[in-house]
């Protein structure tokens, strides 16, 4: 009974001066106490070791106390029920104990889980960074490769001696003091030595061209002369063959025959030149009057086909012209 009453009794309120009774604090107040009490701000100052061996030593202390309560009931004795309940009461705060390293477990578990998240992310954007400067090396080799692989096309000239480069460039040009020290400036300058070279040449040239013009013109003005000249000279030779036939000079029929022996072999070409020349020397002499003709017991006479003879057979260019004719007679 009497325990009874004592849970049936209601608590006192202790009244004390200028401070406000126990059960009628503000809303106000209790949140600003909350404020001040923070368990993740608390994990950063509790040992995480420290913590375990509460942890052990609490696990230990609820066995101990789960174990006298056993103790205790198995007695059945009627004055170990208050020794019941303070061990009851121990093991609550044991276990509020564990429900707040349980909480700061959980607490040190996802600080760790962001920590590590927030590491990871550093991490990949290293190895990004990493990548990237890797993939730059990587281009820049390729660059640096492709230029030490480059075939300049300055190295297809042939460019003149270095001898001959010093002695012949000018001054502003070859730059000795310059060049002999420096191979690039040396290559560069050689290469401007040679496109000046190249631009006087390419002058002379165009000069040339200009003369060969007019050169050229000139020798079509002489053609179209000579040209000009051909049908006169065939009209002069129709007009004189009257007096060809007085004077007994037929330039033409010799003319004639000698065009046609042009088409005879090598050996009947000089047998007629040969007897056409005996024919001529041993001419008998008219009066001083007239002009010697041919001996009239020798006659040599070409005949024949011309076109067949020309289709038959191709003068060699040591022949002047000379080919194969059809007989001699």
């Amino acid at each position: 009974m009497s325990t009874e009453s004592n849970k049936k009794r209601k608590p006192k309120v202790i009244r004390s001066d200028g401070a406000p009774p126990e059960g009628k604090r503000n809303r106000s107040e209790i949140d600003l106490e909350m404020k001040y009490y923070s368990e993740e701000a608390e994990v950063d100052i509790r040992d995480p070791n420290k913590d375990y061996d509460l942890y052990r030593f609490t696990c230990h202390e609820l066995q101990r106390l789960m174990a006298e309560i056993q103790e205790l009931k198995s007695r059945g004795s009627r004055d170990s029920a208050s020794e019941i309940e303070e061990r009851r009461i121990q093991s609550c705060v044991h276990f509020m104990t564990l429900k707040k390293l349980n909480r700061l477990a959980h607490i040190r578990l996802k600080k760790g889980r962001d920590q590590t998240h927030e590491a990871k992310q550093k991490v990949d954007a290293y190895h990004l960074q990493l990548q990237n400067l890797l993939y730059e090396v990587m281009h820049l080799q390729k660059e640096i490769t492709k230029c030490l692989e480059f075939k300049s096309k300055h190295e297809e000239i042939e460019l003149v001696s270095m001898e001959e480069f010093y002695r012949e460039a000018p001054p502003e040009i070859s730059k000795c003091e310059i060049t002999m020290g420096d191979p690039h400036q040396q290559t560069l300058a050689r290469l401007d030595w040679e496109l000046e070279q190249r631009k006087r040449l390419a002058e002379k040239y165009k000069e040339c061209l200009a003369s060969k013009e007019k050169i050229l013109k000139e020798i079509e003005v002489k053609k179209e002369y000579l040209s000009s000249l051909q049908p006169r000279l065939s009209s002069i030779m129709q007009a004189s063959l009257p007096v060809q036939e007085y004077l007994f000079m037929p330039f033409d029929q010799a003319h004639k025959q000698y065009e046609t022996a042009r088409h005879l072999p090598p050996p009947l070409y000089v047998l007629f030149v040969q007897a056409s020349a005996y024919g001529q020397a041993c001419a008998y002499m008219k009066p001083s009057s007239q002009p010697p003709r041919q001996d009239k017991k020798l006659s040599v006479a070409i005949e024949g086909n011309v076109e067949e003879a020309k289709a038959l057979y191709k003068p060699p260019e040591d022949s002047q012209g000379k080919g194969p004719a059809t007989w001699l007679v």
